[in-house]
């Protein structure tokens, strides 16, 4: 098996926000190929944004919850462009 299809079908899906669906094409990826950086690039990527959402539910279900709030900040400037 190639990688490189599962590793299109993923940014697909996670241009439609289904990280999940991106998360699994990108498994399917590195396990085609575990040397196939930009899978596991790509990869580390989905797990940001899945965390980011992880974290944004947890502050919504508890707002007194101190930790996930600086981690969601985190999560997110780490997944903003990067300034000019």
């Amino acid at each position: 098996e190639l990688p490189e299809p599962y590793n299109n079908l993923a940014v697909l899906y996670a241009q439609q926000n289904e990280y999940d669906k991106a998360r699994d094409a990108l498994e399917g990826a590195v396990r085609a190929n575990p040397n196939y950086a930009t899978a596991h690039e790509n990869l580390g990527d989905v797990y940001a944004r899945l965390a980011s959402q992880s974290y944004a539910k947890a502050q919504q279900i508890d707002p007194a919850n101190t930790s996930a709030a600086p981690k969601l900040a985190l999560v997110r400037q780490l997944l903003s462009p990067p300034k000019r």
